[in-house]
């Protein structure tokens, strides 16, 4: 199961965050988090019109019972930490990464208990994952950004030269990550494919990501900040709860084959977004 290599994800998570705060300055969270307008954008998207987006595809495809929980369960959770290893390549933006991430994690919290509440599918009532939750946030992503932060304050030309090994690291980790669950994902593949299921994720996927695109502005880079962080919802929190909330079901499945579907389609998407940039800086040169 995708749990498993969870310590594997948590020492990602903290290497990105300390990385991100060595090479961003307290002032500038702040401003992000001031940006009230931007954040009421990001947060009606990712707790109001994604849910709602899933509602709608439960209706329109012929779903199993545990298929239709874990697509709502995705809809209706946000802030994957996984967003890093692809939000920390806007490096004009990063701030605006780390704020969204933490931002969205914090928000995760109260989603999920809601979440639970109102599957249509009876759950098993546990705090575990609403706890587990709350200390992997504060030790995995608060903890080590304002490490990172405070370093950046207290050794402002030694810490920047920590940032670009630490970046190398956590790239390997993501690397090793996904070879470390790709029987997990396969195994997920085969159990569930066929019945929609797929065909209704990768739609969640993708128009969750043209929401991010089009609330984030006129600003590319903080378009492609919110395309990613919208796109790829919680998948860890949702394994939590179908593990804690609804035990001796498929539910588990869904946020598996999720992931599978989400990181090669993020990948794609800032490939194509840096190639795109590149041609446009080479015509702006050019006129």
């Amino acid at each position: 199961m995708l749990i498993k290599p969870l310590p594997l994800l948590n020492f990602f998570v903290a290497t990105v965050m300390f990385s991100i705060g060595l090479r961003v300055q307290q002032g500038e969270l702040l401003e992000v988090l001031r940006n009230r307008a931007m954040l009421v954008r990001s947060l009606l998207a990712n707790c109001v019109i994604v849910p709602a987006l899933g509602v709608l595809l439960v209706l329109l495809f012929p779903l199993t019972p545990d298929a239709t929980v874990g697509i709502l369960l995705l809809a209706a959770i946000p802030g994957t930490p996984i967003a890093l290893q692809f939000t920390r390549q806007a490096k004009t933006r990063l701030a605006f990464a780390a704020a969204m991430t933490f931002v969205l994690s914090i928000v995760s919290i109260a989603m999920a208990p809601l979440a639970v509440e109102v599957m249509p599918q009876a759950a098993t009532r546990s705090e575990r994952p609403i706890l587990n939750l709350l200390a992997s946030i504060l030790l995995y992503i608060a903890l080590p950004l304002l490490a990172g932060l405070w370093l950046g304050r207290r050794a402002p030309k030694i810490a920047p030269k920590f940032a670009l090994p630490l970046g190398i690291l956590a790239s390997v980790v993501f690397v090793f990550l996904m070879w470390e669950t790709r029987l997990a994902r396969r195994q997920a593949f085969d159990a569930i494919r066929g019945r929609g299921t797929i065909l209704a994720m990768a739609l969640l996927l993708v128009l969750a990501m043209l929401i991010g695109w089009f609330i984030g502005g006129p600003d590319p880079e903080s378009r492609r900040v919110l395309a990613t962080t919208t796109s790829m919802r919680s998948v860890i929190v949702v394994l939590y709860v179908a593990r804690y909330c609804f035990p001796r079901t498929s539910v588990y499945m869904v946020p598996i084959v999720y992931i599978s579907l989400m990181v090669p389609t993020n990948m794609l998407f800032h490939l194509g977004f840096t190639i795109w940039q590149k041609v446009r800086l080479r015509r702006a040169a050019a006129a």
